[in-house]
């Protein structure tokens, strides 16, 4: 059985803790008046006050650490593909679709049967809740197993509503959420402390995901993916500069450059070299796509090929790389498939109060150096009241744009897509 951690992440996101606040409350009811029969206390707040739900784990036990469904990683190839497609107008960025994919089904945990049936069918066609839930709990134990990759999540309510307790139960034993709640009646206290736990969860690299928060926001659903991995085989920098022909133009920059053995394939689309990390739990597929082949389109066809490859002697030259983007999720939801599946009913995570979808945002971060690579990505969604939108067999020169995609060896899972239209 897998076994929840249980951290003191959540005192330091939520600074200010509220004491006698062990009362439970329902919207509709006197604040001091007893819980009802069935009713849990230990994430419940007193409402008009700022403090950290408990968390909590179900000593039962929902899970199993092997329960794992390989229907899971073809569904987030095929959502990372539909992220490219809808990414492809943008020249250089960076995005991870399993942010984004974390934090969609940990806020359709909380929608009625028809809604999260939509969303899911969007984001991991042919899987059920139950699939999605314990496969995603057996991917967060493989990454956490394993240095480099960390990933956390985190439930926020409006400390005026009560938190279903079946969906704390879910978020926090499936998705390891830190489960807390918030006073928005301090809108910019409130998105203070809510970057900050970005910020913090993302290694310092993402800062100010938001942008705005209001008095009418009831729920915020956080993801923070980061990665920090030295290469098997370390890259040489080169001291003679090399053009790179991209989209606003030629610039001659430093490249980094490796050569040995390294499963290559050649395809309609491109050409693409596999790198792994130290360790062998992760690579990065480097793709150059032929003359008048966009990255991005070369991505979605080579997604998910990496098997295709085999081993050949490759001399890989790249430019070192350093991509920040910050992404309006809703405003591509129809891109995504996504946008029936966020207009329904989520008033299952807040034992009947529902709310719209009003922002979906996710910040990034790309470092690609000598050394290995440092990412990071941040997906928030909020829920309110208001209206919601080098000398071998292969030379391999990325002096043009090309792109790259990190997934984990065992899974397939892909955590990163970048495609880089101008050097750094």
């Amino acid at each position: 059985m897998l076994k929840r951690i249980i951290s003191v992440s959540l005192a330091v996101l939520f600074a200010a803790v509220c004491f006698g606040c062990t009362t439970p409350v329902n919207n509709n009811t006197d604040p001091t008046a007893a819980p009802a029969e069935g009713d849990t206390v230990s994430y419940l707040n007193e409402r008009g006050k700022t403090c950290a739900i408990s968390l909590h784990t179900l000593n039962e036990g929902l899970l199993s650490s092997s329960e794992y469904n390989a229907r899971y990683s073809e569904v987030n190839n095929m959502f990372a593909v539909t992220m490219a497609k809808a990414m492809a107008n943008n020249k250089t960025c960076v995005y991870s679709p399993l942010s984004l994919q974390i934090a969609l089904q940990i806020l359709a945990n909380g929608a009625d049967e028809a809604t999260a049936a939509k969303l899911l069918d969007s984001i991991c066609p042919g899987l059920t809740r139950a699939d999605v839930n314990a496969s995603t709990a057996r991917l967060i134990d493989t990454f956490l197993s394993a240095k480099g990759v960390n990933i956390n999540s985190a439930f926020v309510a409006n400390c005026g509503y009560r938190v279903s307790e079946k969906f704390a139960n879910i978020a926090a034993d499936y998705y390891r959420a830190s489960v807390g709640a918030l006073d928005f009646s301090n809108p910019n206290k409130a998105l203070k402390e809510i970057n900050n736990w970005v910020y913090q969860n993302t290694d310092g690299l993402i800062s100010e995901l938001l942008d705005h928060l209001d008095r009418e926001t009831v729920i915020v659903i956080l993801n923070a993916l980061t990665l920090d991995l030295n290469w098997a085989i370390p890259f040489k920098p080169q001291s003679a500069t090399t053009p790179f022909h991209g989209v606003s133009g030629t610039k001659d920059v430093n490249m980094i450059s490796v050569t040995d053995k390294f499963d290559y394939g050649k395809f309609d689309e491109g050409e693409m070299v596999i790198i792994p990390y130290e360790g062998g739990e992760y690579c990065m597929a480097v793709i150059l796509p032929k003359e008048g082949v966009a990255p991005a389109d070369a991505a979605v066809k080579l997604i998910g090929r990496q098997n295709e490859c085999s081993s050949t002697s490759v001399s890989l030259q790249m430019p070192r790389v350093e991509i920040t983007s910050k992404i309006d999720v809703l405003a591509m939801a129809s891109d995504l498939g996504i946008s029936e599946g966020l207009k329904g009913d989520f008033s299952e995570m807040l034992n009947g109060d529902d709310f719209s979808i009003t922002t979906i945002m996710q910040g990034a971060k790309l470092i690609v150096n000598e050394k290995g690579t440092k990412a990071a990505a941040a997906t928030a969604i909020v829920g309110s009241k208001g209206i919601s939108l080098l000398n071998g067999d292969v030379f391999m020169l990325c002096d043009r744009p090309y792109a790259m995609v990190i997934y984990q060896v065992e899974t397939g899972a892909v955590l990163f897509v970048s495609t880089v239209g101008d050097a750094a």
